[in-house]
């Protein structure tokens, strides 16, 4: 399990190398924690840990297409309650992303895959497993982001020279996610996932 320590060891090393590009927000208080649980259920005790240390990050650079950013609680709301496109399904949270395309969720709700993250843009199929849960995530996010990018925020290397931020990546952290991409029962909901966005399925 993901815990305290290990959310602040992981914010400490986030500090040490990005410094005052670092935007670490206050935590989340009561209400937001509440509201959001209203939307999508039980939170998961990892990302539920990280929202009751800090609500959403973000690594300041000059391009957005170069930013790193962990959504809070504001952010995750106003993407569930007034989507800019298609609705999500029930217990799904955006962590980050592009609020009307392609983004990173953790699964709050949904058998086989509870607790894990999945890369999905709910206009096109094409949905992939990227981590077990929200602590491998966020391990992996942060080894990432501390390998291939500047303390000031810029990608070391072209874009065409840097590993994607995807399973292949995350996958050196979590031992569990090879398990879950080889389970039948994973495959066959992400088929059904992949089935709704070709059906015009809106979740809300």
């Amino acid at each position: 399990m993901l815990r305290e320590s290990l959310i602040d060891s992981a914010l400490n090393r986030l500090s040490a190398h990005f410094g005052m590009h670092l935007v670490v927000h206050p935590p989340a208080g009561a209400d937001a924690l509440a509201q959001l649980e209203h939307w999508v259920g039980p939170i998961p005790r990892e990302f539920s840990i990280f929202l009751s240390t800090c609500d959403g990050l973000r690594v300041r650079s000059e391009g957005r297409e170069s930013e790193w950013h962990l959504w809070g609680t504001h952010e995750i709301l106003a993407s569930i309650v007034a989507p800019p496109g298609p609705g999500a399904p029930p217990g799904f949270i955006p962590l980050r992303g592009d609020p009307s395309g392609e983004r990173d969720w953790l699964i709050a709700a949904h058998a086989p895959a509870r607790n894990s993250v999945l890369r999905w843009d709910p206009w096109v199929p094409g949905a992939e497993l990227i981590a077990s849960g929200f602590g491998s995530y966020f391990r992996s996010g942060v080894r990432y982001v501390t390998q291939y990018y500047t303390p000031d925020g810029k990608r070391i290397a072209p874009v065409d020279r840097t590993p994607l931020f995807d399973a292949r990546f995350c996958e050196l952290d979590d031992l569990q996610l090879t398990l879950l991409q080889t389970d039948l029962r994973v495959t066959e909901w992400l088929l059904e996932i992949d089935r709704g966005v070709a059906c015009g399925d809106d979740y809300e």
